[in-house]
């Protein structure tokens, strides 16, 4: 399934062309050692890693029988050359809720004769990893104490979406993820009965349908670590968390 459409209403199934049993696929998730070697010093000085790989492999839509060069174009149309990364899904039992954000690249027919009998192409992916089904946490009128479970494959900070509603004016409320050590806190001087706060903790951008949130907001942006989460909220408030796990099945 691609940008919301299945294969079949095409007439076309997913296939790899001479392929043997044994194949090796892309699992992505590669990374670059960030070190510096000095004079006098055998081991180099590590400073982290870099994923500056995004995920890419080949895929083939294969019919059984001939294409219509004007059905190509409709495929074509649906397939390639989009602005934006699409949804793709591989229907099969083990794969479930997973999805891969991208785009078909390099795209060729494949024809026996003058005959266009598939498409082949290469996957290019938004990240180094496919994506799980979308995570929404959400609790009414808190206070205290919240755990959030980050599922995400990714090692690193997985950066959520939040959405924070007050029903009553408040004055110094924050959210603090102390599972993360040394973290932020993310604070508002005031909000106002009725407001609803969107932070994008990935792009770092607030919102608000209340004026002024800029001048309310410390400018901190928190973010979630693998697995359990304790977020401390000061006020009182309703939250809802939204993230992409990140999951490295490969292609």
């Amino acid at each position: 399934m691609f940008d919301g459409k299945t294969s079949d209403l095409y007439g076309l199934f997913c296939a790899k062309r001479d392929a043997s049993g044994v194949d090796a696929s892309p699992l992505g998730s590669e990374t670059e050692v960030i070190e510096d070697y000095v004079n006098r010093r055998d081991a180099p000085y590590f400073y982290g890693v870099l994923y500056n790989t995004k995920l890419t492999f080949p895929i083939s839509f294969f019919s059984e029988s001939p294409i219509p060069r004007e059905r190509v174009s409709e495929i074509s149309r649906w397939l390639f050359g989009l602005p934006t990364y699409r949804k793709l899904k591989i229907i099969q039992d083990d794969m479930g809720d997973i999805y891969y954000n991208c785009m078909l690249t390099q795209n060729n027919l494949v024809c026996i004769g003058n005959e266009v009998y598939g498409f082949e192409s290469t996957v290019v992916c938004d990240s180094p990893w496919a994506y799980g089904k979308d995570f929404t946490f959400s609790k009414a009128n808190v206070t205290g104490n919240i755990k959030v479970n980050n599922t995400s494959d990714n090692n690193r900070y997985t950066k959520p979406m939040i959405t924070l509603n007050f029903s009553s004016g408040q004055s110094n409320v924050s959210v603090q993820n102390t599972s993360d050590i040394g973290s932020s806190k993310m604070t508002f001087s005031t909000v106002t009965s009725g407001e609803i706060i969107t932070i994008n903790c990935d792009q770092r951008i607030i919102s608000s349908n209340r004026e002024l949130i800029q001048d309310r907001f410390n400018g901190k942006y928190i973010y979630l670590v693998p697995g359990i989460n304790l977020i401390t909220l000061t006020g009182t408030m309703s939250i809802t968390i939204k993230y992409m796990p990140a999951k490295k099945v490969g292609s």
